[in-house]
């Protein structure tokens, strides 16, 4: 991995220190979450932005876990149907 400096005008670093603390994230960790979100391709922006949308951005990790299993436990029963 490569180190990448930025320097900001102290406003700039004021203003960023504190968007990092409403998130509990560092100065350094919030910069990097939004260059890696602005990078991403279009097609996962814009599947952030329907999850968004359909609030599913709020599910817990558990939550995404058991829609998960639910998912992959459908297919298997699917599967085991006579006839499909």
């Amino acid at each position: 991995m490569t180190m990448l400096t930025i320097e900001l005008p102290d406003e700039q670093k004021a203003v960023l220190a504190v968007k990092a603390q409403s998130k509990g994230l560092s100065a350094e960790q919030y910069a990097q979450q939004v260059l890696e979100q602005d990078l991403a391709p279009d097609w996962l922006r814009k599947s952030w932005e329907t999850s968004r949308t359909a609030g599913l951005d709020q599910l817990s990790t558990a939550e995404i876990d058991a829609e998960i299993a639910a998912a992959r436990k459908a297919r298997r029963d699917a599967r085991l149907q006579p006839g499909s």
